[in-house]
């Protein structure tokens, strides 16, 4: 008997419908059916009735179905308590993107120090770069775009933050937005089109039908910076990126209007992943330090 085995029963016989646990299982109903007959024929009784309009438990299948469940949620609390011991004396790691660190880092670290008894590793990177440590494992938990390919990550919305047009010094006016049909009119350079901030940006630039000026990606925001400070070329960044620059008089910005471009961010852990309560307990401050509910949301494509 395999725990899959009852994993698939249980599934169907809560839907009461074949295709529909297929569905939610994402297998084809053939190998569902066959495994449902392995698990019947092992323990020798029929456990579900078939008709046209689904199926049904039999008597033995109702007993069975309380027994399965039982193990499967004791099976699920094993699982937690030993990542949970696996994961004590350890650092949670964190995924920041890029120029945030400074928005928050200082408070996290403080927070965690008073109020945790673990250690945090605070780990910066393109959002692009964070996707992929996250999903491979080398992150517990990461601050990313909406707009990323987060599948099979569980996501909670953070904060919403513009992106503004960013340039030389005095260049620009921040009294004086730039329309996003005008962005047409300014040479960008933006992070590496796999890149969360760049997806985004580009998307809307699709939506409102406009071809944008970037024929040169770059991966480092700290580069990009530099270029633009020089006067060779302009961005397009969220304030938190280009505060200290801004205030150090290397580089002015100003908001886009018609439409306002923004950018929502999420904090995302991996759902396979058996999260101990101090990988929940990292999460939450995150989310207090940005004023933020934890508030799952459905993760796009």
């Amino acid at each position: 008997m395999e725990l899959r085995q009852l994993r698939y029963f249980v599934e169907t016989a809560h839907r009461r419908s074949i295709t529909k646990a297929a569905s939610a299982l994402h297998i084809v109903q053939p190998a569902l059916t066959a495994q449902i007959k392995a698990l019947e024929d092992e323990l020798g009784t029929q456990l579900l009735e078939r008709s046209a309009r689904g199926v049904s438990l039999t008597v033995d299948g109702e007993a069975v179905l309380r027994d399965a469940v039982a193990i499967l949620r004791a099976v699920d609390d094993l699982k937690r308590r030993h990542a949970a011991a696996a994961h004590s004396g350890r650092a949670v790691k964190i995924g920041i993107p890029n120029g945030m660190t400074r928005t928050f880092a200082g408070q996290l670290i403080e927070r965690a120090r008073q109020q945790c008894s673990f250690d945090i590793e605070l780990i910066e990177g393109m959002s692009g770069h964070l996707l992929e440590w996250l999903k491979s494992g080398r992150l517990d938990i990461a601050v990313l775009f909406a707009s990323q390919p987060l599948r099979q990550l569980e996501v909670r919305r953070l904060t919403a933050d513009s992106i503004d047009l960013v340039g030389p010094p005095g260049a620009l006016d921040a009294q004086r937005p730039v329309a996003f049909r005008d962005l047409t009119g300014y040479p960008l350079i933006l992070p590496n089109a796999k890149h969360g901030l760049t997806r985004h940006i580009q998307a809307q630039a699709r939506a409102q039908g406009v071809e944008l000026r970037h024929h040169t990606t770059l991966d480092s925001i700290a580069e990009i910076k530099h270029l633009v400070s020089q006067g060779v070329v302009y961005t397009l960044l969220a304030p938190m990126v280009y505060r200290l620059e801004m205030e150090q008089g290397l580089l002015s910005a100003t908001p886009v209007c018609d439409p306002a471009l923004t950018r929502e961010l999420v904090t995302a852990t991996r759902r396979s992943q058996e999260a101990g309560d101090d990988i929940a307990q990292v999460r939450a401050l995150v989310h207090e330090i940005c004023g933020a509910r934890q508030d799952p949301i459905a993760a796009p494509g």
